[in-house]
């Protein structure tokens, strides 16, 4: 896979488990202090993280960085 291919399957997963977790967009972005715009292009596969900001998602989702980047299968 090329990390176009990444971002968006990282996205997916991110905005899969949002909705699992009844989050909005704008409420993940301000828990993790991103701007909302900037999530959606996450989201969409087209703005790529730092660890940080992938740590961050992860915790305010209830699941691991690994799981956001495909390396598990269960969340949590």
């Amino acid at each position: 896979m090329n990390e176009q291919e990444n971002r968006k399957q990282l996205g997916k997963r991110i905005k899969v488990r949002r909705a699992e977790r009844d989050m909005n967009q704008g409420e993940l972005a301000a828990r993790i202090g991103m701007k909302q715009s900037q999530l959606s292009l996450v989201e969409r596969g087209l703005l790529g993280l730092s660890v940080d900001q992938l740590r961050a998602i992860a915790n305010a989702l209830g699941c691991t960085g690994a799981y956001l980047l495909g390396e598990e299968k269960k969340a949590a």
